[in-house]
């Protein structure tokens, strides 16, 4: 187990943060994909310029 020294303020050790970091812009780079998708889809079917 991680002694309390390794510990942020979070209370991850710099491996979890690490993880959780890389987890989460994967996640935010599937929500930026599905938004462009679906922006583009919005303009094809009905462009405003």
């Amino acid at each position: 187990m991680a002694d309390d020294d390794d510990l942020s303020f979070t209370g991850l050790t710099d491996e979890q943060a690490q993880e959780l970091h890389s987890v989460y812009m994967n996640g935010l780079w599937v929500f930026v994909g599905i938004a462009f998708v679906a922006h583009v889809a919005t303009y094809f079917w009905a462009p405003w310029f």
